[in-house]
């Protein structure tokens, strides 16, 4: 079986995970921080202590396949969020009708399998015991405005599992039947936050995202709690004097044996588009991660570069993201690594469409690239969804280049000498 491991953000690898579940052959690991902090996983996060949910289940999401009974009710759970209108009591309510058998349903979610609700219902009222401690704790109520309920459950999941991020998962993967796995990068529960280029700090990762600028980001960094915004910008007030102090209190994480073990073995490791700074690059940071990468030296590395820019890599040029991810991967390390030890191919997209005039396309500049010690394969990766890839394209050329090596050390093993 080949063993395939991606590094995936949150929606920016969907397709490409859709298309290689569908082998058979393919063991799949898509390697995932939980740094997210924005609405209501950044609610769940503050309120029960602990790393977010939302890209895992995103990425769970992504590897359930539709041949197992409870596939449309999951689907279904996954996709519901309650109202922007909708207020605390209301919320509490609607939770409480399904706990105690009220209700069959959760909003327009209909649970009829008895054995799948009486699990939910565990879930949700571990959550709504937990949440009303912390509300007092805390001195505010949970806000549930566009609240996913499947934020809940794995809130619900983690009070019951001994605080467990780990069984949290393990225990979904199994729940959602999903081809594959997903596994955290690292288990110590960090704030993310980044600095721009003009020494504009965003204070966590939702601002990261949700801040729209023109101005690069120029770090990221990992914080044990969020930075108290008056404290920091009345006494720091020049770029030099915020790099030194966000320098100073950041803090470093440990991939967890799972991730390291996974990438460690895998025949082929996947680079996968997405957003960079609040997805991947923190992922390529980890401490042991990029060793991990370095010593398999069996593996094909192949980094899928963005079609379009975003609001965190505005003007990014395709060898910018290929030199950005490698400085992120050598940040932590005192080993030396070339980035031809940690990427072997780049795919880079060269199609050009006019029929959507708000892409803004990664420019190709070519003369770095052709200077990089980097295979890069420049074709049309871009579907018919304009500005996304093309999964199959993306899957059959990757699977291309890996059996030519494979053909290839295969032929060098044979060789009388």
């Amino acid at each position: 079986m080949l063993k395939v491991v991606v590094f995936s953000g949150g929606r920016g690898s969907n397709s490409l995970v859709k298309e290689l579940i569908k082998d058979e052959t393919i063991k799949l690991s898509l390697i995932v921080n939980a740094y997210d902090d924005g609405k209501s996983t950044g609610q769940v996060r503050s309120f029960f202590n602990m790393l977010g949910p939302s890209d895992i289940r995103k990425n769970q999401e992504n590897l359930m396949t539709d041949n197992f009974a409870d596939y449309s009710i999951w689907s279904r759970v996954f996709k519901f969020r309650f109202p922007k209108t909708v207020n605390h009591e209301q919320c509490i309510t609607i939770l409480n009708d399904f706990i105690i058998g009220k209700s069959s349903r959760i909003g327009d979610v209909e649970i009829s399998n008895t054995v799948l609700a009486d699990l939910i219902k565990k879930l949700l009222k571990q959550f709504l015991v937990s949440l009303s401690v912390y509300e007092k704790i805390l001195g505010k109520e949970f806000d549930f405005t566009d609240c996913s309920l499947s934020n809940c459950l794995y809130a619900g999941a983690y009070e019951l599992l001994d605080k467990s991020f780990t069984k949290t998962i393990d225990l979904f993967n199994i729940l959602l039947h999903v081809h594959g796995e997903v596994i955290p990068t690292n288990l110590e529960n960090k704030k993310l936050m980044g600095i721009r280029e003009n020494g504009e700090i965003c204070y966590n990762e939702a601002e990261i995202v949700e801040l729209r600028s023109s101005v690069r980001i120029k770090d990221i960094y990992l914080v044990d709690e969020y930075l108290d915004k008056n404290i920091v910008e009345s006494n720091f007030k020049t770029m030099a004097e915020k790099n030194d102090y966000l320098e100073r209190v950041q803090s470093y994480v440990h991939g967890t044996n799972s991730a390291l073990t996974a990438i460690k073995d895998a025949d082929i490791i996947i680079y996968a588009p997405g957003t960079q700074h609040s997805s991947l690059f923190p992922s390529y940071m980890t401490l042991g991660i990029p060793e991990a990468i370095f010593s398999n030296v069996k593996a094909l590395k192949v980094f899928i570069c963005n079609i379009g820019e975003d609001y965190e890599t505005p003007g990014y040029t395709a060898s910018e993201f290929l030199t950005s991810a490698y400085r992120y991967m050598t940040r932590n390390t005192k080993m030396k690594m070339p980035i031809s030890e940690l990427i072997d191919v780049a795919l880079v997209n060269t199609s050009r469409s006019k029929k959507k005039e708000d892409i803004r396309y990664v420019e190709n500049d070519f003369h770095v690239l052709e200077k990089l010690p980097v295979n890069v394969i420049y074709d049309n990766f871009e579907s018919d969804d304009l500005g996304k890839h093309n999964a199959v394209k993306v899957v059959e050329t990757v699977n291309n280049i890996y059996y030519e090596k494979f053909l290839r050390s295969l032929s060098n093993d044979f060789k009388v000498g």
